[in-house]
């Protein structure tokens, strides 16, 4: 088709510089939808939209056109089928996933030709897809959603990309589409003599960030988890949507949250408020289910509702619709460790508009722990930095492959324990053998170039144009501490205490201001975890303890002096520490009576009655144990 027969909105203009190989698509309005402004792409190109959620697979999966659309993620799949599966004047076909057990199926659809075919597949399941009968692919337009995945992939898929590389050609035509920058010269060799066509937008919105660079030595998963705290207890208004590619991290995160329990025994928080989207992998489900038991469910991206908090892995970073007009988007990164950084840089662009209709889509948040080694070189340092690296990647795989080590276990096992942590060498899946990706100097370098850029989200309706933060490059956000932001605080006090962290004086600062405060809500969580607090509170008061500032060895002897002044009716309610309407069972009362005695030096055979010297009781059962109600304090 022809470049200007493919416009259907007049204010659209579209430009062909063959001199240059390029293509500008000048769209206009960027609060419209693509398939409002042009019927479909232009052939054999490779696309750079510049902006997430302006419809582009929409378009193609809603035209006239026969397409195959490759998308990377089976999520991603998932949210495109269920975002198209109510049309009937297309002919969906799915390949990946739940759906790779249906030749058959694939093939009776692909014979329906009375509207136009419309197969969504995976990266991994396009050479199956090719097997299938009835399916030919000179009768499709391929679409690669988010391309620059093929380069960026290379880390861990790299031979199912290059068996697109190798087999796109074979289409009837073919569309590369990313919204991340990307210059020609990281494109993949078998595709750099592609034009790139840039979609130009009007009224654009720069991206504002809000940086927060910690210490050394503070735990990124602490900072999180006081972060998560503040929106399950409404103190931080919206819900978070959190970006963390590390199943184990987020774990961590989640078991100290499931452990918050009432005085009731209870979790605090419910789990239906935290949704976690990950990939269904068997290694995935194992840990989550080891670590978390009931909480450790993952959910399906398509049938549950956001929640308070919302937690992705990479699955999740591009192409899947997000809708949540109060979300706010917050990127997790450890610049040590490869998985919760893969090319951040670079993924981030997919990331700002994944909430489509957010009133807070132009704000992102990054916290981020240890700055990532490319923020502090140029160029030429980067690369040589990398092809130093690459060198010693091909020396290793030379070393295994070397007849002298044959013989020798010990050395090639050493070898493969090296290889399993060198972030350049892949094993083929097919043919079992190990090697050096050839995108991997391609991708490290296309990683330096998003490090200098800016970016911009499309214009959505009742978005907060006055959110903080700066509209700056990476490099800018990590090196210039001025542009840096404090969104969330290393857990101290009442976060240390819920995550197993206990702090006393920080916890018991906390708690005063809070019974000060009459914060009912900071009292009761810690009263839950540890009834200490309430006991030095309610006998000292707050000016005692903030005089002894809150240290714990000076409370503990205070109290402990102004109970032994008095006869042992009320140094022994002091240690008992019961309060009006505690349940104690009987068993407890024995063993905190006997320890007591000892050490009152009093001679007697402690017995759960005893209690009612002190108390008014009443007996009860809770949960099948025998005990007594605390009425009131003699």
């Amino acid at each position: 088709m022809e470049l200007q027969n493919l416009i259907i909105d007049d204010a659209v203009s579209i430009e062909q510089n063959t001199q240059e190989n390029t293509i500008t698509i000048k769209a206009g309005d960027s609060s419209k939808r693509l398939s409002d402004l042009i019927k479909d792409f232009p052939e054999n190109c490779y696309i750079n939209k510049q902006i997430t959620g302006c419809g582009g697979t929409t378009l193609v999966l809603r035209n006239d056109v026969d397409y195959v659309v490759l998308v990377p993620y089976v999520n991603l799949l998932k949210s495109k089928v269920a975002d198209n599966a109510h049309l009937d004047h297309i002919n969906i076909i799915k390949r990946g996933g739940e759906w790779t057990d249906n030749d058959a199926e694939i093939s009776e659809q692909l014979a329906d030709r009375s509207k136009p075919r419309k197969i969504i597949c995976t990266f991994d399941s396009l050479p199956a897809l090719m097997k299938i009968k009835g399916f030919f692919p000179g009768e499709f337009k391929l679409l690669v959603d988010e391309a620059h995945t093929l380069v960026n992939l290379g880390s861990f898929k790299a031979p199912k990309c290059e068996f697109i590389l190798h087999n796109y050609s074979k289409f009837a035509s073919y569309v590369f589409l990313t919204a991340t920058p990307t210059k020609r010269e990281y494109f993949p060799d078998l595709i750099g003599h592609l034009p790139l066509c840039t979609i130009e937008w009007d009224n654009v919105r720069a991206v504002k960030f809000n940086l927060q660079k910690l210490d050394k030595g503070v735990s990124i998963n602490n900072a999180l988890f006081n972060l998560c705290l503040s929106f399950l207890l409404g103190r931080e208004e919206g819900n978070a949507h959190i970006f963390y590619n590390s199943v184990k991290e987020i774990t961590q995160v989640m078991e100290w949250l499931s452990k918050i329990v009432g005085t009731d025994g209870k979790s605090v928080f419910n789990r239906d408020e935290i949704r976690l989207i990950c990939s269904k992998s068997a290694r995935n489900e194992k840990k989550l289910d080891t670590k978390l038991g009931a909480w450790g469910l993952v959910d399906d991206v398509v049938e549950k509702p956001v929640g308070k908090l919302n937690f992705y892995t990479s699955t999740m970073f591009e192409g899947a619709d997000i809708y949540d007009e109060h979300g706010k988007t917050y990127i997790i990164i450890n610049g040590l460790r490869d998985y919760t950084k893969i090319d951040f840089a670079v993924l981030v662009p997919q990331i700002c508009g994944r909430l489509r209709d957010s009133q807070y889509n132009e704000s992102i948040n990054i916290l981020l722990s240890n700055v990532p080694e490319v923020a502090s070189c140029t160029k030429e340092e980067w690369q040589s930095n990398v092809l130093t690296k690459i060198k010693g990647s091909n020396d290793l795989l030379e070393a295994l492959n070397s007849p002298t080590n044959k013989d020798k276990p010990a050395v090639v096992k050493a070898l493969l324990d090296s290889i399993g942590k060198d972030p350049y060498i892949f094993l083929n899946d097919e043919t079992k053998q190990f090697y050096v990706s050839d995108v991997a100097l391609k991708s490290e370098l296309q990683s330096f170039e998003a490090m200098e850029a800016t970016y911009v989200v499309r214009d959505v309706e009742g978005v907060d144009h006055n959110a903080s933060g700066y509209s700056a490059s990476f490099r800018e956000l990590l090196t210039d501490e001025s542009k840096q932001v404090q969104f969330t605080s290393p857990i101290s006090g009442m976060s240390k205490l819920l995550s197993g962290y206990q702090s006393f004086s920080e916890t018991m600062e906390e708690y005063v201001a809070a019974k000060e405060k009459q914060d009912d809500q900071i009292v009761a969580l810690i009263d839950a975890r540890n009834k200490n607090f309430a006991k030095y509170y309610d006998a000292l008061g707050a000016e005692k303890i903030k005089a002894l500032r809150y240290r714990n060895k000076d409370i503990d002897e205070l109290y402990e002096a102004q109970f032994a002044a008095t006869d042992n009716k009320r140094t022994i309610q002091a240690r008992l520490a019961l309060r009006l309407s505690e349940f104690i069972s009987n068993a407890e009362a024995k063993e905190k009576l006997r320890t007591i005695y000892e050490a009152l030096e009093i001679n007697r055979t402690p017995k759960a009655k005893d209690l009612f010297d002190w108390y008014d009781l009443k007996p009860t059962k809770v949960k099948g144990e025998n005990g007594l109600l605390v009425v009131k304090i003699k």
